[in-house]
């Protein structure tokens, strides 16, 4: 009860990203990547059964349990994708990303799947953790699939360090919990296949790994919510620039507004306003003086969303 729980609630968390979000990652191309890791993460929820029987799911793929194996997938990439939105350059777009690691790792999951599991049994969300009791090939897939989340877990954990502190905190616990949560499960799967299961270790892996997934879920809400903020503050900042140079009369705007990059338009504006009151010796008064501040603390944040 408590992971269906979990699991529901990150569920509902990227639906609210997915649908937040949209508006701006449809007129943002950057910001599609942390859309795009919602959406995935969402859809990997889905395959848990929570809300569509997984009977129903796994069975449109033929019922052999082959949802288990889009479930890893999915929820691989979502996370990759959670550490593009944080790490990937300010230029970065979808189709730019370097996607040989979750692709390579995504073959690596299937060709090992269906060569060391041929004989999955009809649909079941404990699958794996039946079929590790007697088969080697199932417990091999189960820990590498559980190895390779573990190993974004990783990669999460250290890309964290780049987001904003209440985002960075909820990243770093969530990688932890997630990372926790593979290891083990790992355990749990060797000591039921070549050992003697451990209650207490099997009961281990979903209250670790669904905390760490609603952590993950909670960080990119707070990382987008802070993301807007940002924007509408920017945005503003523009506003008030623009507004600006047409009092003082500046000259030479022309292709400005026409960049792209918000926080470029605002430099670029900035600098042309500040070049044009020293070109015709009219100096900015004390209220205008402010604003260039103002643009310079936001341009210059440390840490996005920090003002400087």
């Amino acid at each position: 009860m408590v992971t269906v729980l979990l699991i529901d609630a990150a569920l509902v968390g990227l639906v609210l990203v997915v649908a937040g979000r949209a508006r701006v990652a449809w007129r943002q191309p950057r910001a599609r990547i942390a859309w795009l890791a919602a959406l995935v993460g969402a859809i990997a929820l889905l395959t848990q059964g929570t809300v569509i029987p997984i009977e129903v799911l796994d069975g449109a793929l033929g019922g052999t349990n082959i949802l288990k194996l889009v479930q890893n997938v999915l929820t691989m990439v979502a996370l990759w994708l959670g550490i593009q939105a944080g790490t990937a350059p300010a230029t970065a777009r979808i189709p730019t990303l370097r996607w040989r690691f979750p692709l390579l790792l995504g073959a690596l999951f299937a060709v090992v799947f269906f060569v060391a599991v041929p004989d999955r049994g009809p649909s079941s969300f404990l699958f794996l953790e039946t079929a590790a009791e007697t088969s080697t090939g199932a417990w091999a897939y189960g820990v590498l699939h559980m190895g390779g989340i573990a190993l974004v877990g990783v990669l999460l954990l250290r890309s964290a360090r780049g987001s904003l502190p209440v985002s960075r905190l909820l990243f770093r616990l969530g990688a932890v919990a997630i990372v926790l949560g593979c290891l083990s499960e790992i355990v749990d799967l060797t000591l039921t296949r070549f050992f003697t299961a451990n209650a207490v270790v099997s009961a281990l892996f979903d209250p670790l790994f669904y905390l760490g997934v609603v952590s993950f879920v909670a960080g990119i809400f707070v990382a987008s919510r802070a993301a807007t903020t940002i924007r509408r503050r920017g945005a503003s900042l523009l506003e008030r620039l623009e507004n600006l140079a047409r009092e003082r009369g500046a000259t030479d705007l022309s292709g400005i507004a026409l960049d792209p990059a918000l926080d470029t338009r605002l430099y670029a504006l900035r600098v042309a306003i500040e070049d044009d009151a020293i070109a015709r010796s009219v100096p900015l008064t004390p209220a205008q003086r402010a604003l260039l501040d103002d643009v310079d603390a936001h341009l210059t944040r440390r840490t996005p969303g920090v003002r400087a």
